[in-house]
């Protein structure tokens, strides 16, 4: 992935990897929702699945990743802006065709990161479920998800690093 000839591509596919959103929440992405001196991404209700505002804690791979990418910056506020107009984000078969392009197809897509990134998750913090779901903006059901509205922030801190380091340790 990280020798895909488009660098900003091979970065949205990195992210992908490793803050795991939905992929449209990573197209729709704009500038303004990264603090990268807090080191948090915060997605708004309009892009997120469940029309609830969602905050991710950015490891510092992933503020690394967003430093680089914004080198590639254009005048359009998202990320990852159409080649047609700056207005609208890229295409939802876009990082799906880089993904067939690197020898993935049928293999991997970009929403099946989230899926390789709950398994090791919650096998790493087995003990830990709510966190995960957490991590993963997956509401809580039935009566914890009626009492219970904690988003779990501080503990998904060190749980994003853990991810992102072990990616490292993965890759090598």
């Amino acid at each position: 992935i990280r020798g895909y000839p488009k660098r900003d591509m091979a970065i949205g596919l990195e992210l992908l990897i490793r803050l795991f959103p939905r992929p449209v929440e990573l197209r729709f992405a704009t500038w303004d929702q990264f603090d990268l001196e807090k080191a948090v991404w915060i997605k708004p209700a309009e892009i997120m699945k469940k029309g609830i505002a969602h905050a991710v804690p950015l490891s510092k791979q992933a503020v690394q990743l967003i430093k680089e990418l914004e080198t590639y910056r254009t005048e359009s506020n998202l990320l990852f802006p159409s080649r047609e107009s700056l207005n609208k984000p890229i295409s939802d078969n876009t990082f799906n065709q880089a993904l067939n392009r690197l020898g993935y197809k049928g293999r991997q897509n970009p929403h099946g990161f989230r899926h390789i990134a709950s398994t090791e998750l919650n096998n790493k913090y087995s003990d830990r479920e709510q966190v995960v779901e957490a991590t993963l903006a997956h509401l809580k059901t039935g009566v914890k998800g009626v009492y219970d509205k904690g988003a779990h922030f501080e503990e998904r801190i060190g749980m994003m690093q853990w991810w992102s380091d072990y990616i490292d340790e993965m890759v090598g």
